[in-house]
């Protein structure tokens, strides 16, 4: 069976045990993977955000590797629920490596609207985070005498954008980028390496605990660097609702690092996978 025939321009069925049937290039079956892209990026970003906002505001967790764990739930959560329908992409970086480097299984033009999609997810799961901690927020930037809105008031939104200048661990934007693009080259290499037709000796439904692991890794790893954001959507649209409700500006510190980063280093990582690893 070609590449082409296994549409392996996504995350597999793990129900079926066989690559996700390309579909046909209609309206609708674009708008239903949209829609697929929007709740699995919701679902990762508002469980796995979920999680850093109850280790920032309430102590409830007390060390990184509990939200690791958190992001590890979410992303498997997350790629289970959608994968049958858009590929599970869930990430901007994600998709235009599948665009680059598997072009023949995922077209240019699916590139924007899956891109919007997710930017529509992450940012309905910042509002919904926003909604559900808004108590403990208050009750955090009180306790900790943080003015919302200024420049340093971003400390209290670290639970939703990712800013690498609060650690002292990072010397500057461009070892930050470094960090973000080599982040995002390890999962997208994990990504593209499970879903390979070559690698048929994995079952399919692994995969979702996979890529899942493999966000937790990076979390662990570079979480207390740059906040391992490793996803554009995932970083900028909590940011949009934390610039709209309070925070303003500010909000944006450093965001290009965690835009920029990701969408060099996923199509690096893919490159590897596909054409070093298993070409």
């Amino acid at each position: 069976m070609s590449s082409s025939e296994k549409g392996y321009g996504g995350i597999p069925n793990g129900d079926l045990g066989i690559s996700i049937p390309e579909a046909r290039p209609t309206e609708s079956s674009l708008q239903r993977q949209c829609v697929a892209e929007a709740f699995g990026t919701c679902v990762l970003v508002q469980v796995g955000c979920a999680g850093l906002c109850e280790t920032v505001y309430i102590q409830a967790f007390s060390g990184l590797w509990q939200a690791a764990v958190v992001w590890l739930i979410a992303g498997a959560l997350a790629v289970s629920a959608t994968a049958s329908i858009s590929g599970a992409h869930l990430n901007p970086a994600v998709t235009l490596s599948f665009a680059l480097v598997r072009p023949n299984d995922f077209p240019y033009r699916k590139v924007v609207p899956y891109w919007i999609a997710q930017l529509v997810g992450a940012f309905t799961a910042g509002l919904i985070n926003l909604s559900i901690f808004h108590t403990a927020i208050l009750n955090f930037e009180q306790t900790e005498g943080i003015l919302r809105g200024t420049e340093s008031g971003v400390s209290s939104a670290t639970a939703f954008g990712d800013y690498y200048m609060l650690s002292n661990n990072v010397g500057s934007w461009y070892q930050a980028l470094f960090i973000e693009g080599f982040g995002t080259a390890f999962l997208v290499f994990i990504i593209f390496s499970v879903t390979h037709p070559s690698n048929d000796a994995l079952p399919s439904s692994a995969v979702p605990l996979i890529v899942g692991t493999s966000i937790a890794a990076m979390v662990a790893t570079l979480g207390s660097l740059t906040g391992s954001g490793i996803n554009p959507a995932r970083d900028f649209g909590p940011r949009l609702v934390t610039s709209i409700f309070g925070w303003g500006w500010a909000s944006f510190q450093g965001a290009l690092v965690y835009i920029v980063g990701p969408l060099i280093g996923g199509p690096i990582g893919a490159f590897f996978a596909d054409k070093v690893l298993r070409n």
